[in-house]
């Protein structure tokens, strides 16, 4: 029977996915601002066009590469391109749109993407696919940032940007990676491209890895010259902590020119719900953003560290078996994988894999693996495809023997496997020369000489507690606030006899706007003197030294203090009205919040009334808040 010979990773695929983002609409969707944004979107803006020809020649230089997307230079920010619109409560929006003429797909490459809390950005095509909203906690420590992709010519981008932190975004493009091969593009769609022969990780033969597959993961590699996809999973240490160093293939580095680790993304859980592939896409949990820490060819392995994993994230450690005198897999051996770039397969063996005796010749800047350095495994059930490349093999005890880096299936027949090929992980173990070459270092950090390591689970945490204080202005304890939080969840707590308040339990990855809400005795702290000074104010003979006094002369809340105000406060002492008809008994704002103008606080709108938590990853103290008493401007209302 003749074979077909084929190299795993040598794959360029088409994304529609994004990392970790909150979800939620662009502001010009939501019905509150589309009456005031509609029609604002800029004209488009043209970048530069690819010369397709000239990408498919370079390609014929380098067969097996299979690239769909090409890149060309850009210069697109917040102070060069698109246009701002101020909302009428102060917060502003950017609005974008730029343009490849010709293009399939557009991915966005930022060399600087930084948010301030708040601050949400998002990403959207002409069918309006939403990517995003990213949010300060999105964002990586280079700076660097990924979006995409966005099918067709056009993406369109929003930014809103909170009135409390206008002007700290700081958003720049200096890259688009323009997609452009039509023969690529109709075969690299990652959701169901698969084919039809591969087994769902949650079917029957996956029932037994339900555990193990929480560490597998498919990568979404960046390289100067365009993007593929690879397998691989996270791996044990001997000290059982949840380093996450992540065990793929050497080669998947290779495929592409100047592999970009600092963007390239980890997709776990991408998989169906059942055996059956799913009508719609699932969302994967995303990790963005790794550090290669060592690798080597003769066996096609590489290590990397992966960027802090999300605690609301339930993953596994595989572990591994390093035993140099074993010459054979034991019957049962497995592979989990995502071929394509699709959701996650599981492949199995029902036979002893075996010591490769030969070379095996890849061709070109991939070489030749020596002989005895690889195992070999026949498939029964399930196969591998460009994509699968890193998978981990792992033996009837589920630990890991190896990595995938290619194999053959039957001419004629892509569905029937004569031969896959894993890098054997107890040569890769030690025989490199420095630690930058072999595992030893990084998966035994107390050199305990362990020939064997089982896997372990990091079970998701599920809630962590959100606190803060509220005081006056004046810095006195206010006791008795309520003190409202919304948006992943919803509940109230009251401040204590010292002004602080907690909510326990809330849950990880969500975010959460917190407001306190104080309501009651409008005629705290406010007399007849209240009345001379807000006078006085107005009629320039004492101004105010606060902008905390002229937010609570405001009585009417117009973003003002005029005569208004003291009629209304009038009303109020003398019995006619019960309480402020157009405010509340006080108002709160963020401990933090600053005031563009002192001496005209309402010019550039005031500070928002809540604090927003993006994406909770562990406990967060400090929401604090200071309050001012309507009507009070001599600080004599008590603080309850």
């Amino acid at each position: 029977m003749r074979n077909r010979f084929t190299f795993l990773a040598l794959f360029l695929a088409f994304s529609a996915q994004a990392q970790f983002s909150e979800g939620g609409l662009p502001p010009s969707f939501q019905p509150e601002h589309q009456a005031f944004l509609t029609g604002k979107m800029p004209a488009l803006q043209a970048l530069p066009t690819l010369d397709v020809a000239n990408a498919l020649a370079e390609d014929s230089h380098a067969p097996g590469q299979n690239r769909f997307a090409a890149p060309v230079t850009v210069n697109v920010s917040l102070e060069n391109a698109g246009a701002w619109h101020t909302l009428p409560n102060g917060d502003r929006v950017w609005l974008c749109a730029l343009r490849s003429a010709g293009a399939l797909g557009l991915t966005l490459i930022f060399d600087e993407f930084q948010l301030p809390v708040g601050a949400k950005f998002y990403a959207y095509d002409a069918n309006q696919k939403v990517l995003g909203a990213y949010t300060a906690q999105s964002c990586l420590p280079s700076s660097k940032f990924l979006i995409g992709v966005l099918k067709g010519e056009t993406a369109y981008l929003e930014l809103y940007e909170p009135a409390a932190v206008q002007g700290q975004s700081k958003i720049s493009t200096n890259r688009v990676d323009v997609a452009y091969d039509a023969n690529a593009m109709s075969g690299a769609e990652d959701f169901g491209s698969a084919l039809p022969c591969h087994v769902n990780v949650n079917c029957a033969a996956g029932t037994n890895w339900q555990i193990e597959k929480k560490g597998i993961a498919r990568i979404l590699m960046v390289f100067s010259n365009g993007e593929g996809w690879c397998s691989g999973t996270l791996i044990a240490n001997t000290s059982n902590t949840y380093e996450p160093y992540f065990l793929t293939a050497h080669h998947c580095q290779l495929i592409g020119n100047n592999p970009d680790f600092a963007l390239w993304r980890f997709d776990f859980d991408y998989e169906g719900p059942n055996c059956q592939t799913p009508l719609n896409e699932p969302t994967p949990n995303s990790v963005l953003g790794s550090e290669r820490i060592s690798y080597r060819a003769e066996t096609d392995f590489m290590l990397l560290k992966l960027n802090p994993i999300p605690l609301n994230y339930s993953v596994y450690f595989n572990g591994w078996n390093r035993d140099d005198t074993e010459t054979t897999i034991p019957p049962g051996s497995v592979y989990i994988h995502h071929p394509q770039g699709d959701i996650k397969k599981i492949s199995v063996d029902n036979d002893a894999s075996i010591i490769h005796p030969s070379p095996l010749v890849w061709g070109g800047i991939f070489g030749t693996s020596p002989a005895n350095s690889h195992w070999k495994s026949v498939t029964d059930i399930g196969l591998f495809q460009p994509g699968s490349s890193g998978s981990p093999i792992m033996d009837s005890n589920k630990r890991i023997m190896g990595q995938l880096h290619g194999g053959s299936t039957a001419m004629g027949n892509e569905c029937q496997v004569t031969g896959a090929y894993f890098g054997r992980f107890n040569i890769s173990w030690s025989q490199g020369n420095v630690p930058g070459t072999r595992l030893k270092e990084w998966l035994d950090p107390s050199n305990t000489g362990a020939i064997t390591q089982n896997g372990y689970l990091r079970p998701a945490v599920q809630g962590f507690t959100i606190s803060g204080n509220v005081k006056t202005y004046w810095d006195a304890p206010m006791h008795g606030v309520r003190v409202d939080i919304g948006g992943g969840t919803s509940a109230s707590v009251y401040t204590d006899s010292l002004g602080n308040f907690q909510f326990a339990n809330i849950p990880v990855g969500g975010s959460y706007n917190i407001k306190p809400v104080h309501d009651i005795n409008d005629l705290n702290g406010v007399t007849t003197y209240d009345l001379v000074l807000i006078s006085k104010h107005i009629l320039a003979i004492e101004p105010f030294d606060s902008p905390w006094k002229m937010i609570a002369a405001d009585v009417n809340k117009s973003g003002s203090v005029t005569t208004f105000d003291v009629v209304e406060t009038r009303k109020v002492i003398l019995g006619i009205n019960q309480a402020f008809p157009a405010n509340t008994s006080w108002r709160f704002f963020p401990a933090f919040a600053t005031f563009n103008n002192p001496n005209d606080p309402f010019s550039g709108g005031l500070p928002p009334d809540n604090i927003t938590v993006n994406n909770l990853q562990g406990n967060y103290p400090g929401v604090n808040f200071k309050g001012v008493k309507v009507a009070d401007v001599n600080n004599s209302a008590v603080g309850n």
